[in-house]
């Protein structure tokens, strides 16, 4: 069974990305990078999700490549947050130290609250991106072109509130409301939120491309 090491050191991130890999019955041991050690710290320097995720791919690969793990293992990186209309689509790739750093969930839904009432505003369009990128420890291809990278992405469409409601989730989830108004993202069970969540729509993809390679 090919191993897939997760490359995030965000432990709801890893649970949730580990929980759905489960329940989708493919062929890959899911494991934390701390089985391999302490990894490093992987600055998210990049201007888009897509560039820190492979940031974050090529360089978990690079330092297990030097701890012994088996070169065909794959490096699974996740980048994701939220962007928000009334703020030019902020915070965006700093959605982690949207309130500076270093920041925590209670400073940056604060921060969402302030900004959206500085502007007048109790709610705004926003959405949520996840954006994965797998890549091989050895560095080599990872498809039958030759590719040593692939890149799959996920969006979710909410609202974004001065209120908040629920005590699931984590992140900006208590203040992102769905259907309509209906509930937050926060009241979601985790399968339920699987179902319909930017990072569930990118691991599905991820799925769909794995199954077919097969």
């Amino acid at each position: 069974m090919t191993m897939c090491v997760l490359a995030t050191g965000n432990r709801h991130k890893l649970a949730e990305l580990g929980r759905m890999l489960d329940e989708e019955a493919i062929t890959l041991e899911v494991v934390a990078p701390r089985r391999f050690g302490e990894p490093p710290e992987i600055p998210e320097t990049g201007d888009s999700f897509v560039a820190n995720a492979v940031r974050k791919a090529r360089g978990l690969a690079a330092w297990l490549r030097a701890q012994d793990c088996p070169g065909d293992a794959l490096v699974l990186a996740d980048d994701s947050g939220i962007s928000v209309d009334a703020f030019d689509g902020a915070p965006g790739v700093t959605s982690a130290r949207f309130a500076g750093e270093p920041s925590d969930d209670v400073a940056n839904n604060r921060k969402l609250v302030d900004e959206l009432r500085a502007r007048g505003l109790e709610a705004s369009g926003a959405h949520y991106s996840c954006v994965l990128a797998l890549v091989r420890v050895d560095g080599g291809a990872i498809t039958g072109e030759g590719d040593d990278l692939v890149v799959f992405d996920g969006r979710w469409d909410v609202e974004v509130r001065t209120a908040a409601r629920g005590e699931g989730g984590f992140g900006y989830d208590p203040h992102a409301w769905i259907d309509g108004g209906a509930r937050t993202v926060a009241e979601l069970d985790a399968v339920d939120k699987a179902a319909v969540s930017h990072r569930g729509r990118a691991l599905r993809a991820l799925v769909q491309w794995w199954r077919a390679r097969a």
